[in-house]
């Protein structure tokens, strides 16, 4: 989605990449996870956050060695062939793949597109397309609100008072009965409420990395026994909201856990990852890292191999005499 091979001054990146393959692996798990098991409650913690914090991570190595201060122009005209068009071209893709299974399985194809459109119209995405305007407005915000010039106050009042808003508005939606939802105005409201808040978590996500990479030393956390407790931790805390879906909205019994729970986790795997980088090969994680666009808008057709081949077993036995 958004990756760099070194550091300025050269430094290798590699555990940056694994991170995001890490986290892409645990998302690709979760969708396969039907049961929800354990592992899955664990990644979930983590593994959407991770991007955010990623992002936020490599803002804080670019504004302090280069001085790079990204306008909302900057970072529209950057994401604009890495983000926009795939979201596009994929939106598009996953919509005939969505109709492809009606047309084995039954069901109103009109029904489907018409949802279909108005999901990547008002931007929620069709499945995990979701994450890519996502990480747009986030990064806009973040170049907007231009955090690098905060005093240290202003820095601990959005850290602590963001996230408590937004639990505060996740509490209510959560339990808000919403009359006519069939309706397709209020489709696009609720669609439209979704999007801004998953975008302000995922700047607030941002904004973390940044600040935690920009003025502290995450780094020296890189020892086994320390990276331990803190996966202990972070698993022991994921298990009180088991019933997390950040893609709806839907922060868990626990919600400030969620927002705290996503930097610690976060940091913990990469640090943890620069720590293996040292020691192993990392490969396959960094591969998935810097494929982790095409990964995310494909995996879940994927799931629809088995109806590809049903297909082509219905079209063999209708040719056979």
């Amino acid at each position: 989605l958004c990756h760099a091979r070194h550091l300025p001054g050269g430094a290798h990146l590699g555990f940056v990449d694994a991170a995001k393959g890490l986290g892409m692996l645990a998302i690709i798990w979760g969708h396969m996870d039907y049961l929800w098991s354990t592992s899955s409650v664990w990644f979930s913690s983590f593994k959407i956050a991770v991007f955010y914090v990623v992002v936020g991570l490599l803002k804080a190595y670019r504004y302090g060695e280069r001085g790079q201060r990204d306008s909302c122009a900057q970072v529209m005209k950057k994401r604009w062939y890495s983000l926009v068009i795939p979201y596009g071209v994929f939106s598009a893709l996953a919509i005939l793949a969505h109709l492809a299974f009606l047309t084995i399985h039954g069901g109103s194809r009109l029904a489907a597109l018409k949802g279909d459109v108005i999901l990547t119209v008002t931007l929620r995405g069709v499945a995990t397309l979701w994450f890519l305007p996502t990480l747009l407005i986030a990064e806009l915000l973040f170049a907007a609100v231009r955090p690098e010039g905060w005093s240290a106050a202003k820095r601990i009042l959005v850290c602590v008072l963001a996230p408590a808003i937004l639990c505060v508005i996740g509490y209510f939606y959560q339990g808000m009965d919403i009359p006519g939802a069939d309706r397709l105005w209020v489709q696009v409201v609720r669609n439209l409420f979704i999007v801004l808040a998953k975008s302000v978590s995922g700047f607030w996500f941002m904004l973390c990395g940044y600040l935690l990479y920009r003025r502290g030393k995450p780094q020296r956390l890189g020892r086994l026994p320390v990276l331990a407790v803190l996966l202990a931790v972070n698993l022991g805390l994921s298990l009180l909201s088991p019933d997390l879906d950040f893609n709806s909205f839907k922060l868990g019994s626990f919600a400030p856990v969620f927002y705290l729970n996503g930097v610690l986790g976060s940091v913990a795997v990469l640090e943890l990852l620069r720590w293996l980088e040292a020691r192993i090969s990392l490969r396959p994680l960094i591969w998935c890292g810097r494929h982790s666009m095409f990964l995310m808008a494909t995996h879940l057709p994927w799931q629809i191999a088995p109806e590809l081949v049903m297909l082509g077993k219905r079209f063999y036995l209708a040719q056979t005499p």
